[in-house]
């Protein structure tokens, strides 16, 4: 007699059984092979991962592997710093504005990143309002205040500017500290974060004036860069200060053009760029358009500078300029990627005629090779720190289950 339909569909079952039986046995405890959940893995971002840690102890020593770590890093990029100011601490948003991470600085009271310069580094530097610098690591959460021995950051009337980098020859993580009164240097210090002792070491002035207000001074192959004053206080250089060698070298790099206002020095691609507003004038009533140009240091020992892209972003919605009485804007530029496009930081400031001041931040992907702005998100309340280099996943403490 024949089988019947019941039956035939019981033998199927049966049969479909037996053939995905095996997989239900892998080493990761699920029905998908290791390298199919390998690659799934690896698309979720570092929050979510950071959860699955606790699913089983293979998925644990999966996400924990360096090797996954640092694969997840390279696909993912790096996170904008864009620290927000919340009552339970700061918060460390990915490109697209979402909380990636929130840090609970309880000991830092009023925690503020005034006078620290923006770096692209996998640590990051804060100030409460005890002047007391702290470094915070986005991977343990952890917040270590730095050595209290440098007095000079405590001196009323002068203002102290916090840059730090990696020293290429050693991977040590380096403090620069550099206090000024009238523009003029009068305390240069250095410290190396984690060091025997850590404490502050006297390392000379610079050879020129200082712009120490400014949050810009882009590590660059184990060199900071800060702009210099002339003797009527005028940006006409920039000095160099090289953390390997904990030194300000002596010879100043010229400027690719004069310049009537500080503007912003970034590093994109282990380069010196220097980015140009072509919009000179600080009301925009008839400009529609954000424009900057970007040089690019090719020769830092010739100091030869070439002038790469010419960024044109319109303003957006609110942005408009002829809303406001009085504006300013600038872009910032954060990285590049592998496909010709560059992330960037655009804040634009007005002030309308009430008198009320208004900010707006926001994240922008620029591609160079279409000359178009590809997305843009606003970044409110948001103050940007820098670019987060390391991985999330790096050092974070596994959740035992």
């Amino acid at each position: 007699m024949a089988p019947s339909l019941r039956q035939r569909k019981r033998r199927a079952n049966s049969a479909n059984s037996s053939t995905t039986a095996p997989l239900l046995s892998t080493a990761n405890g699920s029905v998908l092979p290791d390298e199919l959940l390998y690659e799934i893995l690896l698309r979720f971002p570092a929050k979510p991962l950071c959860r699955l840690r606790t699913v089983c102890r293979s998925w644990r020593s999966l996400l924990s592997d360096s090797s996954f770590v640092a694969a997840h890093s390279a696909r993912h990029g790096p996170l904008v710093a864009a620290f927000k100011q919340t009552p339970e601490g700061v918060d460390i948003l990915d490109i697209s504005g979402q909380t990636v991470r929130r840090i609970l600085v309880d000991d830092c009271p009023q925690h503020q990143f005034a006078n620290v310069a923006c770096t692209n580094l996998n640590v990051f530097c804060l100030v409460g309002e005890d002047l007391l610098p702290r470094i915070l690591d986005p991977a343990t959460g952890v917040v270590s205040p730095l050595s209290n021995d440098n007095q000079e950051l405590y001196y009323d009337g002068h203002i102290t500017s916090l840059a730090f980098g990696t020293a290429p020859s050693t991977g040590e993580t380096k403090v620069l500290a550099i206090t000024a009164k009238h523009r003029k240097v009068t305390s240069c210090k250095v410290l190396t974060f984690g060091g025997a002792g850590e404490c502050w070491r006297d390392t000379g002035c610079p050879p020129t004036l200082l712009a120490t207000s400014s949050r810009c001074a882009p590590l660059v192959k184990g060199v900071l860069y800060f702009w210099a004053y002339d003797n009527n206080y005028r940006i006409d250089h920039i000095a160099a200060y090289d953390l390997d060698t904990e030194k300000w070298r002596h010879d100043l790099l010229h400027l690719p053009l004069p310049i009537h206002e500080a503007i912003p020095l970034a590093e994109l691609s282990d380069t010196l760029v220097a980015v140009y507003r072509r919009n000179n004038n600080h009301t925009y009533r008839n400009c529609s358009d954000l424009c900057i140009d970007l040089w690019f240091l090719t020769d830092s020992e010739k100091v030869l500078w070439s002038k790469r892209y010419t960024i044109v972003m319109p303003y957006h919605g609110c942005w408009r300029p002829c809303e406001c009485d009085t504006s300013y804007g600038y872009g910032h530029p954060l990285w590049a990627l592998d496909d010709g496009k560059i992330v960037f930081w655009v804040t634009l400031d007005w002030r309308r005629g009430d008198g009320r001041h208004v900010r707006i931040n926001s994240l922008r992907v620029y591609d160079t090779r279409t000359n178009t702005c590809m997305s843009s998100v606003e970044m409110p309340d948001c103050e940007l720190a820098g670019v987060y280099r390391g991985s999330l996943l790096a050092r974070v403490p596994w959740i035992r289950n």
